[in-house]
């Protein structure tokens, strides 16, 4: 259980969470990550077709390094996975000492979408930062 500090910051991930996709976040899933002077989100917002990825911003990676840093010292976790369905959220908690392979050593989170969304697609940005929209004109017919 969180104290009610940390309860504040749980929802301050959610606020941040909506500014950064512009609207109440429904149906989204945050992966979070943390550790001694590290941390890190994503942001997958599910749509009907597809899973669209979304970057996390300074403030929502501030907020989850000072839940990380609220730990309990003899009990920090390691990986948060924070759900947002109908206007509340969900925060489930994953401790280094309970995980069959350390962070670094594993992708936890291509796990987690794998539970979430099976064989869904996720759509990230392009590298260079530039959307770009396609229509079926654009697609190979291949």
């Amino acid at each position: 259980m969180y104290t009610e500090e940390q309860g504040r910051m749980l929802n301050a991930i959610g606020q941040h969470t909506a500014d950064i996709i512009g609207k109440v976040p429904n149906d989204v899933f945050v992966f979070i990550e943390a550790g001694d002077k590290w941390m890190g989100g994503a942001i997958f917002e599910n749509l009907e077709d597809a899973v669209i990825y979304h970057s996390p911003n300074i403030n929502l990676l501030k907020e989850i390094q000072n839940l990380w840093e609220s730990a309990d010292p003899e009990n920090k976790w390691s990986i948060i996975h924070y759900d947002i369905k109908d206007g509340q959220f969900d925060a489930e908690f994953f401790y280094t000492a309970d995980m069959k392979h350390h962070p670094f050593e594993y992708d936890y989170r291509q796990d987690a979408l794998t539970a979430r969304y099976n064989n869904k697609p996720v759509i990230y940005p392009p590298i260079d930062g530039d959307w770009q929209q396609l229509n079926e004109d654009d697609l190979s017919n291949d």
